[in-house]
């Protein structure tokens, strides 16, 4: 495909011409430019008019009625090939290939869909560079740093200084975002919540306050007494200590009054044995 700027005068009389009394697929086949090209830049801005008896006339007894075969081969390469290359192998117009594609549910592949986001970009950056925009743009970046400069904003564009973000931001896009952090906050804390439910050390900060739960001061003190060097045994209710470890005795007394059992390592051998 061509971009629309590279038309020269004599091609935009012609599609001038022709424009009234042709379909638009062919228009793009004939000139080499998109149809959203020849509708946005040519025609609206120029009020062309489609004469509908004409194209109806033109296009009259052209119709091609897909064989089973056409079909299963639109079916089998529809996620990989594009809908112009298809209209143009039979000969159809975009309502037909609609029908086949709403009868069998066909979607195009996810692979696909970037592979022709990515080529779009990179021919939407050959063509801006070649017709110059890129210069152009560079030096309304540069008229547009000078002014922030000579009104002494330096801040981030889209921010000032005093601004929160429920100032900056309507009242919808603002909700949203502050259900957003709270959903990822209260994932994080049952996160961590878990972890050191089976004596693990948890990911964040955000778990600092327990609850009066008798389960959560159970998983409380197994997480400080890993900390301090002692066994724990994920899921069980027995804390082991060894012969280097260095025993605090309160704590093991407040941990025994929620039903936590503090043994001997050797004891816990002699019951594997």
């Amino acid at each position: 495909m061509r971009n629309y700027k590279e038309l020269s005068d004599e091609e935009v009389e012609q599609l001038e011409r022709l424009y009234p009394v042709t379909p638009n697929r062919r228009l793009s086949q004939m000139f080499g430019v998109s149809v959203d090209a020849i509708i946005d830049h040519f025609a609206r801005p120029r009020g062309w008019q489609k004469d509908q008896s004409a194209i109806k006339h033109a296009t009259h007894g052209t119709y091609h009625e897909l064989t089973e075969r056409e079909e299963q081969w639109i079916v089998r390469h529809y996620h990989n090939t594009r809908n112009g290359d298809i209209l143009a192998k039979y000969g159809i117009g975009e309502s037909q290939l609609h029908k086949v594609r709403r009868k069998y549910g066909l979607k195009k592949s996810d692979r696909f869909m970037r592979k022709t986001r990515c080529d779009a970009v990179a021919h939407s950056v050959t063509a801006f560079r070649e017709h110059g925009e890129s210069e152009r743009a560079a030096e309304r970046a540069r008229q547009a740093w000078a002014e922030r400069k000579r009104k002494g904003d330096f801040g981030n564009v889209g921010f000032k200084k005093g601004e929160s973000n429920k100032d900056r931001m309507s009242p919808r896009r603002y909700r949203q975002m502050v259900e957003k952090a709270h959903q990822k906050r209260n994932e994080t804390i049952r996160k961590d919540r878990i972890r050191i439910h089976f004596g693990l050390e948890p990911k964040s900060k955000l778990v600092k306050h327990w609850g009066g739960k008798r389960d959560w001061h159970k998983s409380h003190y197994r997480y400080k007494f890993r900390e301090f060097g002692y066994g724990v045994e994920p899921g069980s209710n027995d804390i082991y200590y060894f012969a280097d470890t260095e025993r605090h005795p309160i704590m093991e007394r407040n941990a025994q009054r929620h039903g936590i059992r503090i043994l001997p390592a050797e004891e816990e051998e002699q019951q594997i044995v």
